[in-house]
């Protein structure tokens, strides 16, 4: 019974780190319907904002590791939530009014520039997390911390009038204009909020993983845009679902089946979710009624 609550606990930090990058990604498809897969490369970058963070105010912070860890995942996320911003700014925002395979193009090419200028600046090899004395196992905190970033994120979109713009925008960017409201100031709040997240996910992950280096966004970036299909893009609770239900899917296959069958525990996993998709293809809290005019 330990051990199945041992891998629960494994299953919900890395499925919550899973739903905070799906989130972030569904945010910019949602509104720009771009696919950014650069975002994989924010999430990196955050984890490694959090590392430099940690090592500079660990003497400040002696004794408040608590104290430590909010401060650190504020500026990891606000660094990434700032990168997000110049990458829209310089990348996307030129060709907004265009579609097709130059935008997605771009995306890649952001996402490879990102990674190799972190290279050059700080090598591809593996770092240490920074330990932290925290009075709560770190998966445990983990959960809470990504947990309360989705309550603070769907409060935000769904009770301030900041988030009722961004879900105009996602609707129709046409008609928000018309409404009084400024597709550009909002889409750069959108990047802004999403790599925000991406950064407080890259925390999460060094705290509990212990280990980061450059190249650590791919999977988890990949992962987290099939989540969001999964969840039925732009539906905040309907991926953070998908996401704790892909994280818990993978540590109980890798726990319980045997070890010849658990090597495959990638193939395994994205089979059930393309049936799962087949099934639900508007997502598993989707509809598939017509729309209304």
């Amino acid at each position: 019974m330990r051990y199945l609550a041992d891998q629960v606990l494994n299953g919900l930090s890395l499925g919550c780190v899973y739903a905070l990058l799906a989130i972030g990604f569904a945010m910019v498809f949602g509104v720009l319907k771009l696919l950014n897969f650069a975002h994989s490369e924010i999430f990196a970058t955050g984890a490694f904002i959090g590392y430099f963070a940690l090592r500079w105010l660990t003497p400040d912070f002696a004794g408040s590791p608590l104290l430590l860890l909010l401060a650190a995942i504020m500026i990891a996320g606000s660094g990434a939530g700032v990168l997000a911003m110049i990458i829209e700014k310089v990348a996307y925002r030129p060709l907004r009014d265009y579609r097709g395979e130059g935008v997605l193009l771009t995306a890649i090419g952001v996402s490879i520039a990102i990674q190799n200028i972190g290279i050059q600046f700080f090598s591809a090899h593996a770092r240490g997390y920074p330990p932290l004395e925290l009075p709560f196992p770190p998966k445990a905190v983990a959960v809470v911390i990504l947990v309360l970033s989705f309550l603070l994120l769907y409060g935000l979109i769904h009770w301030t009038s900041l988030g009722l713009e961004v879900r105009a925008i996602a609707e129709d960017l046409s008609t928000s204009r018309l409404l009084g409201i400024s597709p550009p100031r909002l889409v750069t709040l959108t990047f802004f909020v999403g790599g925000f997240f991406a950064g407080v996910a890259g925390v999460v992950w060094g705290i509990v993983y212990g280990v980061i280096h450059l190249q650590m966004g791919f999977y988890p970036g990949l992962k987290s845009f099939i989540i969001a299909v999964i969840g039925s893009i732009g539906d905040l609770p309907g991926t953070f679902v998908a996401g704790i239900g892909l994280g818990l899917l993978e540590c109980l296959l890798a726990a319980y089946l045997p070890p010849p069958i658990s090597a495959y525990r990638d193939p395994l996993t994205l089979s059930l979710l393309l049936a799962l998709l087949v099934w639900k293809p508007h997502g598993i809290l989707g509809s598939s009624e017509p729309e209304k005019v």
